[in-house]
């Protein structure tokens, strides 16, 4: 049986080669071949290793973060060239082979039980990056369109468990950095068969500065937010 990694690793040299094919992708391929490098660089020393294995799982899950900023990359360009679909399929079919591993051992962890919520700590997630109107990142409200009956949706292969509580770190355009408290209300998986929906959670915010909530609501005049309905 082939290893996971050796598979993903095949169908990016697909997804390279396509586009170094390509002279109209010439610009875009040095930003893509950063993600894809990253990717690679994880996926090396995990063939060597067991799939199963706690070391090979977490360079799964960080090349599968790497290959999944390399798709938008692409599904963001303006060209109907056919190589960028090729590449995009080679790419998607790269996080297809690396899910099924990564799934099996976040369903493994969570047969274990948590420890009592007086003994956890708050756990800080940082969205490392500035919030644009192109990032996965995105804000979510209700029926009321209120962002205090809203939050934060967090693109991430890693979510925390639905009711986790968390400190979320971001930045606004401008540079404006926003801190605030919030409880998991809901998590999207990674689905193999729609690689372009970003997989994470949605934070929904339980102590957010007043001055910070202006900020977020005059960014949102600009970026719809996504609706969820509890």
């Amino acid at each position: 049986m082939t290893h996971p990694a050796e598979e993903a690793r095949a169908h990016i040299m697909s997804a390279l080669e396509a586009c170094q094919n390509d002279p109209a992708l010439e610009e875009t391929l040095g930003k893509l071949v950063v993600h894809l490098a990253a990717a690679q660089k994880k996926l090396f020393p995990a063939a060597s290793l067991p799939a199963d294995s706690a070391a090979c799982i977490d360079m799964l899950r960080k090349a599968m973060d790497s290959l999944a900023q390399a798709l938008k990359i692409l599904q963001d360009l303006d060209t109907d060239t056919p190589a960028v679909g090729i590449a995009a399929g080679a790419i998607a079919r790269s996080l297809k082979s690396l899910h099924p591993a990564v799934q099996q051992a976040k369903e493994k962890a969570a047969r274990f039980s948590r420890p009592p919520a007086a003994n956890r700590d708050v756990a800080a997630v940082n969205v490392n990056t500035m919030l644009s109107m192109n990032t996965d990142h995105q804000f979510f409200t209700g029926f009321s369109e209120d962002i205090d009956e809203g939050g934060i949706f967090v693109a991430t292969f890693e979510p925390r468990p639905r009711g986790t509580e968390v400190v979320v770190n971001f930045k606004l355009p401008g540079d404006r950095a926003v801190s605030a408290k919030g409880i998991v209300q809901f998590v999207r998986e990674y689905n193999p068969t729609t690689p372009e929906t970003p997989p994470g959670m949605g934070v929904k915010f339980t102590q957010l500065m007043a001055s910070d909530k202006k900020a977020i609501q005059d960014f949102m005049k600009s970026r719809a937010a996504m609706f969820y309905d509890e």
